[in-house]
């Protein structure tokens, strides 16, 4: 399958290109027309642009294909019920879904952990904007509307929490889901004064979230000599201030 036009058709969805995406797709299931993750992309054309007998079509030839689809279970069901909720599908003003562009430091795609009632996520589809809420001990992911839709492990919740009590501000995305899976895509918006040289994730994929140390653990009279190259520029840059832990 060719992987240009694949990602073609997957921008087109996520910019709300559904006409655009209509005919990328049906190009792809002329050289590949088994493939569950085109026809899925199509039925959600379908039922975006209102071809509700197209999309019910498609999605049971998905069916036909994988009994078990969950994507397609909760589609079909969508276009019987006629209860297409979109209160928290639309971004805020003036916000555009991105294309999912990685950029080091900047962004990063998670999986959440401790997901929230099945019923929520079933509603909820890739590209919806979601937000970070920072808890006391951990950072949650909520709906638009406030519904909890699971968690940010607690190695990035420790950095992220540091972040936004001094300021920091993020946006986030669905980038995939599934009853037993949630992945998102967080990007950082901006970055506070007091952490304005350290980016918000590792820039390396070796590099473990909890490589960041709050400072108040770390002494200066004794150095870790397993130091990695990355956190002596971190702290190098915060010399000035050490996090606080935040309030809640």
């Amino acid at each position: 399958m060719d992987s240009d036009l694949m990602q073609t058709a997957i921008n087109q969805a996520l910019s709300g290109l559904w006409k655009e995406a209509i005919k990328t797709n049906l190009i792809l299931l002329k050289t590949e027309s088994k493939n569950i993750e085109t026809l899925n992309r199509l039925g959600r054309a379908y039922l975006e642009t209102g071809q509700k007998t197209k999309a019910d079509k498609v999605y049971n030839q998905v069916l036909k294909l994988d009994k078990y689809n969950n994507i397609a279970h909760k589609n079909l069901l969508l276009l019987k019920t006629l209860r297409i909720d979109r209160s928290d599908k639309k971004p805020s003003s003036g916000t555009i879904i991105p294309m999912f562009l990685e950029e080091p430091g900047v962004t990063k795609t998670v999986t959440l952990v401790r997901l929230g009632d099945p019923k929520t996520i079933s509603r909820q589809r890739p590209g919806d904007l979601v937000k970070l809420v920072s808890r006391q001990h951990n950072v949650a992911i909520v709906t638009g509307s406030g519904q909890y839709l699971g968690r940010i492990s607690d190695d990035l919740a420790m950095r992220l929490r540091t972040f936004m009590a001094a300021g920091n501000s993020y946006e986030a995305w669905l980038r995939s889901v599934d009853t037993h899976e949630l992945r998102v895509f967080i990007r950082e918006v901006t970055r506070s004064k007091k952490y304005q040289q350290v980016p918000s994730f590792p820039l390396t994929e070796k590099l473990t979230y909890a490589a960041f140390t709050p400072p108040e653990l770390v002494h200066e009279e004794k150095p870790d000599v397993s130091t990695t190259e990355y956190q002596e520029e971190e702290i190098g840059a915060n010399k000035e201030g050490e996090p606080e832990e935040a309030q809640d």
